[in-house]
């Protein structure tokens, strides 16, 4: 190195070279594509169920179901004391106050 080039200027250039398209050879083989690709999927269709379906099949601890809404009858609710991940979570003081997460409800 001379005395005119500085370590940073020599990573520098380092770092160029290195990344030229030149420097990068022939591309590997790649990767085998899976059969949802080779083939492809239907409109419409899902390989993972929804939380509709879920909630449907199992009562999620700590959740309780009001009913549903709209016109695509999804699933809703509210939490419970059971929902908190509180050390031994407290009921509200006031029984028409709401049940809060635990948490920081200062703001």
């Amino acid at each position: 190195m001379s005395e005119t080039e500085r370590p940073d200027t020599e990573a520098k250039r380092a770092g160029d070279l290195a990344f030229r398209p030149e420097a990068a050879g022939e591309p590997g083989p790649g990767r085998k594509p899976s059969a949802e690709e080779e083939t492809g999927v239907t409109a419409g269709e899902t390989l993972t169920r929804g939380g509709e379906e879920l909630a449907k099949q199992k009562q999620e601890p700590g959740r309780d179901q009001a009913g549903v809404k709209g016109k695509t009858d999804r699933p809703h609710g509210r939490s419970t004391l059971e929902d908190s991940t509180g050390i031994a979570p407290e009921g509200p003081i006031d029984e028409e106050s709401p049940p809060l997460p635990a948490g920081d409800q200062g703001g």
